[in-house]
């Protein structure tokens, strides 16, 4: 099981990073995750009518996030096949600074402005990995 969640951990950031780098941007050099790092599932509730607008502004800022943001590892987004309106982000940062960091940013505030009407409910839940010795490391040069 721990070996199915780090490779789990491992794809999302693989996936993430290759769409970051989709655009053909270069993908700044990822830093290594502290003690105070953070790992938080943010359950996301869309109101239908802005599904598709939603998609695109949170597909952005996770690919500019991850592009830019040294101590963004993780911005990986999915939706419930039975409910496309439940979505779900692995988002993990390197430390409280860096998490800091990525909501003080002109690109995060543009998102949280433009999505504040489109979210229905939102839960952020801080989570602890269950295996302390594995890491998230950028895996995409």
């Amino acid at each position: 099981m721990k070996k199915i969640m780090g490779l789990m951990v491992a794809l999302a950031f693989c996936a993430a990073g290759v769409s970051a780098q989709g655009k053909g941007a270069k993908m700044v050099k990822k830093i290594p995750m502290e003690r105070d790092g953070i790992v938080r599932l943010s359950i996301i509730e869309v109101h239908p009518q802005y599904l598709e607008e939603y998609k695109k502004i949170a597909t952005e800022v996770g690919e500019t996030s991850l592009r830019t943001e040294p101590g963004v590892l993780t911005m990986y987004a999915v939706a419930r096949k039975d409910n496309p309106y439940l979505i779900t982000i692995l988002e993990t940062y390197a430390s409280q600074k860096a998490y800091q960091s990525h909501i003080a940013s002109p690109h995060f505030q543009k998102y949280k402005e433009a999505s504040l009407p489109m979210v229905k409910s939102l839960e952020l839940l801080d989570q602890v990995p269950l295996n302390a010795a594995s890491k998230i490391i950028n895996v995409i040069e």
